[in-house]
């Protein structure tokens, strides 16, 4: 069994016999700020900055796990908080040169702010560059100004419910707590950043609209129950959909175990951590 992101967001994995989690560590969690802001005792943060290279004519878009964190004109810079942990940073380049750039590891810490220089190459390209809190400061002391673009996407991790439910049950199976006991502990580890969980399960075709209806929305709220008797205090809101949001496109025949087993891809349960600024 196993649970995923459905965007690429972040890395920790973490593998356990048959399942496969995904940490929150590293996700990003604000847009840039308007100002340079200070971190908490239990979050971390980036700030990228570009000082002025006369260049207008190129352009590098900063990404965290391949989501967009901005694109700096010359004298930019970008601020976002961060769950800690390790993140995939990645600058790429458009213009007259397009490059999509490499990735490469940062690991993000409680309490610290993270400085990244981004340097413009011979060949028209970005690269990042780990620069130390004085060296930074004394360059965006000179640098005013923002990136326009702002992060909304919403973090999200889709659980297939045939790993946390038997098949047409709203029960959670005893192998389902070690997904939902690291969904919770991930969540725990960023107590200032994740002001709203919404929770929302989905069938597959198969039954009564109705009463798919009601299995979705029962699935979601057994989720909801555990993750609050397990310490999560963040506000959830859950959400039944039924089938009416099938991802199969392919799945043809009468009830079988056969279509069954095609159909397994609608029947899930996805937990949307949200920050406030991404609120629905």
């Amino acid at each position: 069994m196993k649970s995923k992101w459905t965007q690429q967001i972040f890395s920790f994995f973490v593998l356990l016999a048959l399942v496969v989690t995904n940490s929150i560590a590293g996700d990003i969690l604000h847009g840039p700020a308007l100002e340079q802001t200070s971190v908490s005792s239990t979050e971390g943060s980036i700030i990228v900055y570009r000082e002025d290279d006369g260049d207008a004519n190129h352009v590098p878009t900063i990404f965290i796990n391949d989501d967009v964190m901005g694109s700096l004109l010359s004298s930019e810079f970008a601020q976002s908080k961060l769950c800690t942990g390790d993140i995939k940073l990645r600058v790429a380049t458009r213009g007259e040169v397009v490059s999509a750039g490499q990735s490469q590891m940062i690991q993000i810490h409680k309490g610290q702010i993270t400085y990244v220089k981004i340097v413009k190459t011979a060949n028209n390209t970005f690269m990042p560059a780990i620069v130390d809190e004085t060296q930074a400061q004394q360059a965006l002391k000179n640098i005013k100004t923002t990136s326009n673009i702002i992060n909304r996407f919403v973090a999200q991790v889709e659980f297939d419910t045939d790993s946390l439910f038997e098949f047409n049950s709203a029960k959670l199976m005893h192998s389902a707590s070690a997904a939902l006991d690291n969904l919770a502990r991930d969540i725990k580890a960023c107590p200032n950043q994740i002001k709203h969980i919404k929770i929302i399960g989905h069938t597959d075709r198969i039954g009564k609209k109705a009463y798919n209806q009601h299995l979705s929305l029962k699935r979601a709220q057994a989720v909801s129950d555990y993750l609050t008797k397990h310490g999560v205090t963040v506000p959830m809101d859950v959400e039944g959909r039924g089938s009416r949001e099938p991802v199969t496109t392919n799945c043809r025949g009468k009830f079988s175990p056969k279509l069954i087993q095609c159909l397994q891809p609608d029947r899930r349960v996805v937990v949307e951590l949200l920050n406030g600024d991404n609120q629905y």
